[in-house]
């Protein structure tokens, strides 16, 4: 059975409702070797983007009307933006990042691990779908039953300005139960709020 959750990052707000979804085109497959320097823009023409990442993060949040590559809001490494699932199957719980595993390189740093939210559980397979302006992340792990699709798009319509202007970003989360038993699930998105301020070190 298969599962779909939408959500909108819409002038710093977050959004959700469901929403149908069909098979989206895919020119170009990476296997989980080639992932980790993908960063693929989501947003409106002009009104910002956020990146997500090859295996399902989400990075370099330019929205506060200037360059910030490398950006994440929130305090500190271990408070950056990230979506979370929640899973009951067989009585096992279980709650893990959407978001594949860490690169090695992002282990090491001069006061320990450079990666955002470095100490939370993730999906140990993840894999890349590309198709500008679509972009899709799959995601698996053999501790839960369930795999995960996580779809982004943003309004990209050639010789459309005004509605491809729209300040949107969408994030549709697939779930698939690969067990026969049922699967209670939720997903949750923490997120701080942005200020110019929060972003003066970027260069």
């Amino acid at each position: 059975m298969t599962t779909r959750l939408t959500f909108l990052i819409l002038l710093l707000s977050l959004i959700s409702h469901s929403c149908y979804s069909t098979d989206w085109p895919v020119l170009k497959k990476y296997d989980r070797e080639r992932i980790y320097k993908i960063a693929m823009p989501v947003g409106g023409i002009g009104t910002g983007t956020v990146s997500l990442g090859g295996r399902g993060n989400l990075q370099d949040w330019e929205i506060m009307g200037r360059p910030a590559k490398g950006y994440n809001p929130g305090p500190g490494r271990n408070n950056s933006p990230f979506f979370t699932l929640y899973t009951e199957a067989n009585g096992k719980k279980d709650l893990r990042l959407i978001e594949g595993a860490l690169p090695f390189y992002e282990y090491e740093g001069a006061s320990g691990a450079i990666a955002t939210n470095h100490g939370l559980p993730r999906f140990s397979e993840a894999t890349f779908d590309a198709a500008y302006p679509f972009g899709q992340v799959n995601l698996r792990t053999p501790q839960i039953p369930v795999s995960v699709r996580m779809k982004a798009f943003n309004p990209m319509i050639p010789g459309d300005i005004d509605n491809s202007s729209i300040p949107v970003a969408v994030i549709d989360y697939e779930l698939t139960n690969h067990s026969k038993e049922a699967v209670k699930f939720s997903i949750c998105g923490p997120m701080k709020i942005c200020s110019t301020e929060s972003i003066t070190s970027i260069k």
